[in-house]
């Protein structure tokens, strides 16, 4: 038993391992798997397996420099859907009270107080001021 602990040692040592981007291949080829129990589809089957292979792929890769490349461009795409999401969940539960604005220079989205006219806005981003008029606000001035 300690001989075979070592040759696995001496096999894995070098390798990748595990990161994001494994773990998210593994999750998803388990839930495939587990989406796949009744309907039997030869497709999620394939999109199952073909996860499975890429994260064992990865995970005995001895280039690392690689593997690390393609999981920050992972967690870039990553980063930006998951702002996405949250910013438009912000979005739908402050509906009633605040406006989300985006700045003509820098492109930054601000949260300004919903009430009716216009307002100077200042953005944190940048430093500049532009107006914007509300409609539809709770309040009036």
């Amino acid at each position: 038993m300690r001989s075979f602990l070592y040759k696995f040692a001496m096999f894995m040592q070098g390798r990748y391992k595990m990161d994001q981007l494994n773990y998210v291949l593994l999750i998803a080829s388990l839930l495939l798997s587990f989406i796949n129990v009744f309907p039997r589809s030869l497709i999620i089957y394939f999109f199952e397996l073909l996860f499975l292979v890429l994260f064992f792929f990865r995970f005995l890769s001895k280039n690392i420099y690689k593997r690390g490349a393609e999981n920050r461009k992972f967690l870039s795409i990553w980063g930006k859907t998951r702002d996405f999401f949250i910013l438009n969940k912000n979005k739908i539960k402050e509906f009633k009270t605040h406006v989300y604005v985006k700045c003509p220079y820098c492109k930054a989205q601000l949260r300004v107080k919903r009430i009716n006219g216009k307002h100077k806005v200042r953005c944190p981003r940048c430093g500049e001021s532009f107006e914007k008029k509300i409609h539809f606000g709770g309040k009036n001035k």
